[in-house]
């Protein structure tokens, strides 16, 4: 299976190309776009901010449930994802997808880095790099994945049952990696994270 992962990505480079290049062009236009927010608005996400960090030190969460709900939203965008390449129309839901993946992260993080100084570096090592080592490099294989497969379903006269069949298996093999990916990467989400935002929050406060 993972002989199938590491050819997928090969021999897709240009899709890699195309899906980093969106990615970043949504972390710059998140970044960008703190510009256009007012100091209402600032100062509203600040207050947020330092409320986290002021009861983040005595978070006591149900390890169980945040579990379950990091792991599914990230198997969701996985799964959807997958859905998604089953038709070469869904390209363009796929590329708009991971710009808004890349467009949230670098709003959180641009945020957090510009505004806060040193201790919004200190929030994003802790709340956000942790499970995102994970998550997005099984965000980017899943979408480079899928676009691929959209491709092979795209109407040509030389598409056959046969070819469809075996990059449909393929494709399905890869996302079965991506999948349990991002499965680690909710655990990680559920059980690290809080604690290293336990952690922040005492040397913030």
């Amino acid at each position: 299976m993972f002989d199938v992962f590491r050819h997928s990505l090969r021999s897709n480079w240009p899709l890699c190309l195309l899906v980093l290049i969106f990615f970043l062009l949504g972390l710059v236009c998140g970044a960008l776009n703190l510009n256009f927010l007012s100091p209402e608005q600032l100062q509203e996400l600040h207050d947020y901010i330092d409320t986290f960090i002021k009861e983040a030190r005595n978070l006591n969460l149900e390890a169980g449930r945040v579990a379950w709900e990091a792991m599914y939203g990230k198997m969701l965008a996985v799964a959807v994802l997958y859905l998604l390449g089953l038709t070469f129309i869904g390209i363009p839901v796929i590329l708009a997808l991971i710009f808004l993946k890349g467009f949230a992260l670098g709003f959180t993080i641009a945020y957090l880095n510009y505004h806060l100084a040193w201790s919004g570096l200190l929030l994003v090592l802790a709340c956000i790099i942790p499970q995102h080592v994970l998550y997005l490099p099984a965000l980017f294989v899943a979408t480079v994945a899928s676009l691929s497969f959209a491709v092979v379903l795209f109407p040509r006269p030389t598409s056959t049952w046969s070819r469809i069949w075996g990059s449909f298996a393929r494709y399905t093999a890869v996302m079965m990696v991506a999948l349990a990916v991002a499965v680690g990467a909710g655990l990680v989400e559920a059980f690290l994270t809080p604690w290293l935002a336990r952690m922040v929050a005492g040397i913030l406060n």
